[in-house]
């Protein structure tokens, strides 16, 4: 053999395996590549779940604000019959626990001591000493059915009787 056909013989495996080498550090360094993409994609996830978290404790924050507003109507306490108006020129018709309806605008004061605060719509707040709180719907007035109907009239001579609407 010569010595150009050893060293063939000796360089084709040297160069067979360096390609063998390479391959795993490409397998390494796409291997590293996934592993970012998930921990990129997890913090991402841990990001939203975050601001989730934080939008919920508004929530409940506001629902606790709002349910410490909400007043179960005491015996006298005002009840809000309607709210008109349009921007600052609102007012709310109230009855009071002793049948009378007034109509207030924010600042004015109630009996017992109470002072409106804010009015919006089918919402009235009012300050109870140091407490505010949201004055109750009043319940709408009942019909009272069969009490006042009109007087059906009779149906003219020679129509059925069902034949009227």
């Amino acid at each position: 053999m010569s010595n150009k056909s050893l060293w063939c013989a000796v360089l084709v495996p040297l160069l067979g395996c360096s390609h063998a080498y390479a391959d795993p550090t490409a397998e390494k360094l796409s291997r590293i590549e996934g592993e970012t993409l998930l921990l990129k994609a997890r913090e991402r996830q841990l990001d939203v779940q975050g601001s989730i978290l934080m939008k919920q404790n508004q929530i409940a924050t506001i629902q606790a604000a709002t349910s410490a507003l909400a007043h179960a109507p005491g015996a006298g306490d005002p009840q809000v019959r309607s709210v008109e108006g349009v921007g600052r020129a609102v007012f709310a018709t109230l009855q009071l626990g002793d049948g009378g309806v007034i109509e207030v605008q924010p600042g004015d004061m109630l009996p017992k001591g109470m002072q409106v605060v804010s009015i919006a719509p089918g919402n009235v707040i009012v300050r109870k000493g140091k407490q505010r709180v949201r004055l109750a719907q009043a319940a709408p007035p009942q019909q009272q059915y069969g009490a006042a109907l009109p007087a059906v009239p009779a149906p003219p001579p020679g129509m059925p009787a069902g034949a009227v609407r």
